[in-house]
């Protein structure tokens, strides 16, 4: 994503040549002394702060603090030497000697975050790049021991000079090679780096450090570069810690090393529905769609409001694909509402008839086997003579009539139950021995031990109690019947005048004891 404010580096870059310039001026004014030190490390200390703001991923921020800390101390170091010119020759050369330190460092510090430019944040350096501070520790601890060995640096008289007169070691020449490749790399790699396709058309801010920054070190070494007052502009020193700080801020802000700056441009041009408005209801920051009319009455968007520090965020999110699909679910609710009416409708009509059929299907069984019963019931009454034979045949009649009333309605309790009370067929037994009563013969029902009755045994009970109604109609004086279950067996005794006889019923199956 590019930012728009690609031009901190150039405010950067400004700031520091600025700084540098007053820093020259104190050759005429003792108050510019130490100045451009100072402010050079005050805004080194404030982009530092600035860095632990910025930077979300763990192993940039730590390496670019460190490169921020070794710049504080390169510049530390440098102010100390001079601190110490006049009658501290030993401790003038060691702080020149520790000035080394953060110059050998920063270059491993510098590779080590160039490798992580442009790179996912899933991946981490390997810690096998932590062995590069072995050579830059041991040559640190050669320019420290610099008077035990003169490998670094050579002094005609150890005991009475400074810096100014010395001959360079080969050491110091290894210390110039290990930083110039290590420099070098880091150069190239962030170069091959912001070659990529998300960068490409942001890195000119990172090479107007690059060519500014070798340009006042080439003047410097040919001896060309711009005096102010009898001043070098822009020390070696200078120009390194000024575009140190400017090339890693052009990374930064070239997404290069990734920040969580640019929220606010990320926002404006983002495609959300939302505005940042003041206490007053004035519109601050506003994305491309935040010129919609945050109407609360509109159905397609629904509108979130929440309270931030001195104002109020309020977003539009589109729910007009939901309001569709609501009102399409709406209508297909009602047809199915409709449409479940008609099936219960239709099924309670089938269900109608299917109980109709099942019905006439039980009335047909019940005028099959009470036809028989039905023509006698006609013949009785039809062939009356006397008065006394057709009393007699209304006796016999209505011993038929109840007969085929209580075995219908036992037909029909056996459709919806496997068993029968016992006190359903106690009934019909009873209203049976009822009418055999009218014939003047004397009838009595008893009942022993209860339990349900199985449908078929019942049923078979009843009809041979009708048998025995029929066969001793008129020809006995007494009549009485025992009912008991047992063992989930209908036992039925008859005894009439000096006979008995007992029939036992299981499962519509009877047996005659």
């Amino acid at each position: 994503m590019r930012y728009k404010n690609k031009r901190t580096v150039l405010i950067y870059m400004l700031v520091f040549l600025l700084v540098s310039l007053a820093g020259m001026l104190y050759s005429q004014y003792p108050f510019f002394k130490n100045f451009s030190e100072v402010f050079y490390g005050g805004l080194i200390v404030v982009w530092a702060m600035t860095i632990l703001r910025r930077i979300i991923e763990s192993q940039i921020k730590e390496l670019l603090i460190e490169n921020a800390i070794m710049l504080l101390l390169l510049i530390l170091f440098r102010a100390l030497s001079f601190q110490f010119d006049q009658g501290h020759v030993t401790v003038h050369r060691f702080m020149w000697y520790c000035y080394y330190i953060p110059l050998i460092y920063i270059p491993v510090i510098s590779f080590k975050l160039s490798l992580r430019c442009g790179r996912s944040e899933n991946i981490k350096l390997s810690r096998l790049w932590n062995l590069l501070l072995v050579p830059s520790t041991v040559l640190v601890i050669l320019v420290l021991t610099n008077d035990k060995h003169h490998l670094v640096f050579r002094f005609p008289d150890i005991a009475g000079s400074g810096y100014d007169r010395f001959t360079h070691g080969p050491v110091y020449y290894i210390i110039i090679v290990w930083m110039a490749l290590l420099l070098s790399a880091t150069v190239i790699i962030t170069i091959v780096r912001f070659s990529s396709k998300p960068v490409r058309k942001d890195s000119w801010a990172y090479y107007v450090v690059l060519l500014s920054s070798a340009y006042f070190l080439l003047t410097d070494y040919f001896e060309l570069s711009p005096v102010v007052n009898g001043v070098q502009y822009l020390t070696p020193m200078e120009t390194f810690v000024i575009f140190t700080v400017c090339g890693w801020e052009a990374c930064i802000q070239t997404c290069l090393l990734p920040s969580n700056s640019g929220y606010k441009y990320f926002f404006e041009n983002s495609g959300l529905i939302a505005r940042i408005t003041d206490k007053g209801g004035n519109v601050k920051i506003a994305s491309k769609g935040g010129e919609f009319d945050f109407d609360p009455t509109n159905e397609n968007y629904h509108i979130l409001e929440k309270d931030v520090w001195g104002g109020k965020l309020s977003y539009a999110e589109d729910i007009s694909g939901i309001t569709e699909s609501n009102r399409e679910l709406k209508e297909i609710s009602e047809r199915l509402l409709e449409e479940n009416a008609l099936q219960e409708a239709e099924n309670a009509l089938q269900e109608d008839r299917v109980h109709v059929s099942v019905m006439n299907k039980l009335y047909d069984d019940i005028t099959e086997f009470s036809s028989d019963k039905t023509e006698e019931i006609e013949k009785l009454l039809a062939g009356s003579g006397s008065d006394e034979d057709f009393k007699r045949n209304l006796e016999k009649a209505c011993i038929l009539a109840s007969y085929i009333k209580r075995r219908g309605n036992l037909y029909l309790l056996g459709e919806e139950n496997k068993h029968y009370d016992f006190d359903d067929l106690y009934l019909s037994f009873k209203e049976s021995l009822d009418y055999f009563a009218l014939s003047g013969a004397k009838t009595l029902l008893t009942t022993g031990s209860r339990a349900d009755i199985d449908k078929d045994a019942g049923l078979k009970a009843y009809d041979c109690l009708e048998a025995y109604l029929e066969k001793l109609f008129g020809k006995v004086k007494s009549l009485l019947v025992h009912m008991e279950v047992s063992e989930d067996e209908l036992k039925v005794r008859f005894m009439y005048d000096e006979e008995t006889e007992s029939v036992s019923f299981l499962s519509g199956k009877e047996a005659e004891v």
